[in-house]
């Protein structure tokens, strides 16, 4: 009677073993959002700001289309999708918003808001970057991250100081796409 109980445990604790060890086992990777682009080839409608805010928002584009990534992000005067930088009443530095279903017809807004930026930056260049960058990785389908351990331009964390993707976020948009 007690061989068959062991066995019973043996069995049961193996199972369980089992289970649990190829969930703990995977690495760890950002968040996927359904929200983003079906390709990480997009545009965004051509935006003309002063030159404190041109240059930064340029800069984000080719921050990502400098990354060994699909990313091919372009600006287009007729493109559907469009930036806004304007001052808004609300706390949030930047607000991606897509519409449509996830295939060619899907579209974007990103929203900066001028105010929160411009009141908490320590860098303005690079806030405007940073946020810029975080935004268009939505369009690239991640999500927000603040959990992960890695440096990633998708936590909320370092707004005035990381400006580009990091090798973490790298490896997810390849993973992604």
């Amino acid at each position: 009677m007690r061989s068959t109980r062991s066995v019973r445990s043996l069995t049961i604790t193996s199972l369980a073993a089992a289970c649990i060890i190829p969930f703990s086992a995977q690495p760890a990777h950002a968040t996927y959002w359904s929200g983003g682009m079906p390709s990480a080839s997009f545009s965004i409608r051509t935006f003309s700001y002063n030159p404190s805010w041109q240059g930064p928002l340029t800069n984000g584009i080719s921050n990502w289309n400098g990354t060994a990534t699909p990313a091919a992000i372009g600006t287009l005067s007729n493109s559907r999708n469009t930036l806004t930088a304007t001052s808004y009443s609300d706390t949030w530095y930047g607000l991606f918003t897509s519409s449509g279903p996830r295939d060619s017809s899907r579209t974007f807004t990103i929203k900066l808001n001028s105010r929160t930026i411009a009141r908490d930056a320590t860098n303005f260049s690079n806030m405007v970057t940073r946020v810029f960058s975080h935004e268009l990785g939505h369009g690239l389908s991640m999500a927000d991250n603040p959990s992960t351990s890695s440096s990633s331009i998708m936590k909320y964390t370092a707004w005035s100081t990381l400006v580009k993707p990091t090798a973490y976020d790298i490896a997810e948009v390849n993973r992604i796409y």
